[in-house]
């Protein structure tokens, strides 16, 4: 029978994905949470010199997306795993799919700086303050609110930067109210684990099941058929 989206159904079939797979998943984020840490700790206390530092903030920036890529493709891997087996090699992300990431993390980081920088000629104050709070409202927006389903666009369809920016606005258009509510119970989350370093740890990974499970019912809610072999629960 066809799933509309539904909120409730995305929360429970996340936490059912979570707990089927918790020890695959708090291993792997265990591992990139020390690669991540191991990287930063080179960059800042050994690379002293501009030009290093510069190189390693670099390799630590593409490092950090191939990991979360990667963990990306391993939650699509697991809510599937159930109708097929999969090897490890396959969540390791294409060059294309990092490519296409890091292309449109850059682009939409260069637009918001150069709108910043853009504003600042703006000889009215009030003006000024009005169009940077409107600028830097949009652009956390994108990050939190867009951003996470154009990510599972550029891994579950290799999807370009800009294809994925399109077909994300055409997913959540018909659900939008309802992708609200989750992103605002994300959000909630967020600030609930940010009280502890073990609520981080623990919220982040859970966030980004719920966001590529919402991803996946909002793709099956478009086609009108029914996603039972999507679900988990």
């Amino acid at each position: 029978m066809y799933h509309e989206f539904s909120v409730v159904e995305t929360l429970k079939t996340s936490w059912s994905v979570l707990k089927k797979n918790f020890a695959v998943v708090a291993i792997f984020s265990l591992i990139a949470f020390f690669i991540v840490f191991i990287l930063g700790f080179v960059v800042y206390y050994v690379f002293t010199d501009s030009l290093l530092a510069s190189i390693g903030i670099t390799v630590l920036f593409v490092s950090v997306s191939f990991l979360f890529l990667s963990y990306i493709k391993l939650i699509f891997k697991l809510m599937d795993k159930e109708y097929y087996d999969f090897d490890f090699k396959e969540i390791i992300p294409r060059i294309k799919m990092l490519f296409s990431y890091l292309i449109l993390l850059i682009l939409v980081s260069a637009l918001s700086v150069f709108l910043q920088h853009l504003i600042e000629g703006v000889n009215n104050e009030f003006t000024k303050n009005i169009l940077g709070i409107c600028i830097g409202i949009f652009f956390e927006f994108f990050f939190l609110f867009i951003l996470p389903i154009c990510t599972c666009f550029i891994v579950d369809d290799s999807s370009g930067p800009f294809e994925s920016v399109n077909q994300s606005y055409y997913l959540i258009k018909g659900n939008f109210l309802k992708y609200f509510l989750l992103f605002v119970l994300v959000e909630l989350l967020f600030f609930l684990a940010s009280l502890t370093l073990i609520g981080v740890i623990f919220v982040i990974p859970f966030v980004n099941i719920i966001l590529v499970v919402a991803y996946r019912k909002l793709v099956y809610s478009h086609l009108d058929v029914d996603d039972d072999f999507a679900e988990t629960n």
